[in-house]
C-alpha cells in the first residue's frame, strides 16, 4: 500500500506515541495541573458550577447570585468544583478535493493522520471524544464519549473515508455532502465547552458554513486546521509541468506571467480564509503536506 496515498490501521495505531508530544488544545486543563504539577491554559475561572450555599462572612462577594439573593431575600453564593476534562470534537474532510498532492502525502492521507494524533491525544488525557468524518456523498457521526469506548470508533471511520478515496478517484460523481451540511448534522452534538478541530481545506466555506462556525464558536474553542499543498511557492520559473497518476498523464507549459498568476492567486486565497475564520475567533493552523505534521502541530496546536 503507497501510504502517501492512503493510510493503514498500523500507521494510525502507530501514532499514539507521537501524540503524547502534542501540547494540550487551547483552554485544556494539562494532566496534573489541578494538582500544582503544571500551569493551566484553561481559560476563565476553569469550574462548573456545582450547587448553591448561604452566604457566610468572609466568602468573596463576586460569588454572590443576585437571582438566588432577591429570590430568597437573604445572600446566596455560588459554589463550582474544578473541571476537570473537556470533550474534544474532530470534523475530518475526506472528500475528493483532499486527495490531491505534488509530493509526499495528499491531504487527505494528512488529514487522516492529523485526526488520529488530536484522537490519540485525547486517549492520553482522559477527555471524552467525538467526531464526524465525511466524504462527497456521507458521513459518520461519533458523539462525545469516553475515549476509552470511543477511539475505536473514531479511528475506524478515519481509516474507512480515507481509504474510500482511492477506490473512488476519479469518480466524477457529484458530492452532495458539503461543509455547511455537514456542521448542520454535527452541531447539535457537540457539547458546550468543547474543543472543536476542522481539519480540511476549506474549498467550500460559504456564508452558510460561516453562520455555523459562528454560532458554535460561542460555546465552544474551535481550531482549524487548513491543509495546504504549497506547490505554489516552489514552481519553476518556466517550462513543461506534468502529473501522473496509475498510468493516466497530463502536461501543460508553464510561462513565467502564469506562474506569478497562481503564486498570486493561492497566496490571496489562503490569505483571504485565514482572514475569513480569524474574525469568527478561530485558531488557524495553516498545514503543508510536504512538511513534517508533528513539528506543525507542535507550533499550532
Amino acid at each position: 500500500m503507497d501510504n502517501a496515498l492512503q493510510v493503514d490501521r498500523k500507521t494510525l495505531m502507530a501514532l499514539a506515541g507521537e501524540a503524547r508530544l502534542l501540547s494540550n488544545p487551547p483552554g485544556q486543563i494539562p494532566p496534573g495541573a489541578l494538582a500544582g504539577e503544571c500551569v493551566s491554559r484553561q481559560q476563565g475561572r476553569g469550574l462548573n458550577f456545582d450547587s448553591l450555599r448561604r452566604y457566610q462572612p468572609g466568602d468573596d462577594v463576586r460569588l454572590i447570585d443576585w437571582q438566588a439573593t432577591a429570590r430568597l431575600r437573604s445572600p446566596w453564593i455560588r459554589l463550582y468544583n474544578e473541571e476537570r476534562e473537556r470533550p474534544v470534537f474532530l470534523i475530518v474532510d475526506q472528500r475528493l478535493d483532499m486527495f490531491f498532492a505534488t509530493r509526499g502525502q495528499t491531504k487527505s492521507v494528512a488529514a487522516a493522520k492529523i485526526a488520529a494524533l488530536l484522537a490519540w491525544r485525547s486517549w492520553h488525557d482522559g477527555d471524552r471524544l467525538g467526531s464526524v468524518i465525511f466524504s462527497d456523498t456521507q458521513y459518520s457521526l461519533q458523539k462525545c464519549r469516553s475515549p476509552k469506548s470511543n477511539l475505536p470508533a473514531v479511528l475506524d471511520d478515519v481509516l474507512q473515508y480515507n481509504q474510500q478515496l482511492l477506490e473512488r478517484y476519479p469518480d466524477e460523481t457529484p458530492a452532495s455532502v458539503t461543509l455547511t451540511h455537514v456542521l448542520q448534522h454535527a452541531i447539535q452534538l457537540i457539547p458546550s465547552g468543547s474543543w472543536v478541530a476542522v481539519i480540511s481545506d476549506f474549498h467550500d466555506l460559504d456564508a452558510p458554513s460561516e453562520a455555523l462556525l459562528a454560532a458554535l464558536r460561542r460555546r465552544c474553542e474551535i481550531s482549524a486546521f487548513v491543509i495546504l499543498d504549497d506547490l505554489h511557492l516552489k514552481l519553476p520559473e518556466q517550462g513543461d509541468l506534468a502529473a501522473s497518476y496509475q498510468g493516466r498523464e497530463a502536461a501543460f507549459s508553464l510561462s513565467a506571467s502564469l506562474k506569478d498568476e497562481i503564486a498570486q492567486s493561492t497566496t490571496s486565497r489562503l490569505s483571504g480564509l485565514q482572514n475569513r475564520l480569524t474574525r469568527l475567533g478561530i485558531r488557524v493552523n495553516q498545514i503543508v503536506v510536504a512538511q513534517d505534521l508533528l513539528k506543525q502541530l507542535q507550533k499550532g496546536v
